[in-house]
């Protein structure tokens, strides 16, 4: 039987893990859910290290790589990622694996089964020495959007978008003079390609850029309410993420 802790800042991401690893083998103990790279070094500093943890590497306050600044990580580790194949060739040994979003339940069942056949042993050394290589990468970030508009297409400089939303399963670009267009791409696959100092995940529905927030309310249950420019409907940021969000603006 396998113990399996859930480190995942996206509570459906989480819930879906947490489904297929149970599909998978039923008699797997998911030992923990953690939202946080916070609460993940201090579950882990208190609790005995499961046999996986399956990490997300962008979480609500900051990127899971610190907490092995501060742990020293006794599991084998599936780490949930969006990086490149060349990048993630280096995972591909010694007891480190990775799954690309959104989950496969074949390529999870795969790596699980791996993993079996590793659980006896310790943990590589060369866990510390992959991440110190990801960490050093230079990542590429989007630049700009072709869209289409009518019978046209139309480039869109990532410095002139304000906010991408959601609405109706469809994902839209909205510019800073308030144009808005329909794009072929999920938020979270935004995410991945945006630079993470320019734009923020506020909510499920919102992407924001920093120059986009002209100002922010606090509410009385602590939560933050965000003024967009162009306008929008009401932006709520959840107490979760509004400790990120200031952190993120200042």
């Amino acid at each position: 039987m396998l113990s399996i802790l859930i480190i995942e800042d996206e509570l459906p991401n989480a819930a879906r893990l947490k489904k297929l690893l149970l599909q998978i083998d039923r008699t797997i103990e998911i030992v923990g859910e953690i939202q946080t790279v916070e609460a993940a070094i201090n579950w882990l500093q208190a609790h005995p290290h499961p046999d996986v943890i399956c990490m997300d590497i962008k979480l609500t306050d900051g990127l899971s790589f610190e907490i092995f600044d501060h742990v020293t990580i006794k599991s084998h580790v599936i780490f949930i990622t969006a990086y490149d194949e060349y990048a993630l060739k280096a995972f591909e040994v010694n007891g480190i694996d990775y799954l690309l979003k959104p989950l496969d339940e074949a390529q999870l069942q795969k790596s699980i089964t791996r993993i079996k056949t590793l659980v006896n042993r310790t943990t590589s050394p060369d866990l510390l020495e992959v991440i110190r290589r990801m960490q050093q990468r230079e990542d590429v970030y989007r630049t700009r959007f072709l869209v289409s508009y009518r019978d046209m297409f139309i480039p869109v400089m990532v410095h002139n978008i304000a906010y991408f939303f959601s609405e109706h399963k469809l994902v839209y670009l909205v510019t800073s003079e308030g144009d808005r267009y329909a794009i072929d791409q999920t938020l979270e696959e935004l995410e991945q390609e945006l630079h993470p100092k320019e734009f923020f995940r506020a909510t499920r529905q919102y992407i924001v850029s920093a120059a986009a927030i002209r100002k922010i309310h606090q509410t009385f249950n602590g939560k933050l309410r965000l003024d967009l420019h162009p306008p929008t409907e009401e932006v709520l940021v959840s107490r979760e993420k509004s400790i990120a969000l200031r952190k993120w603006l200042s």
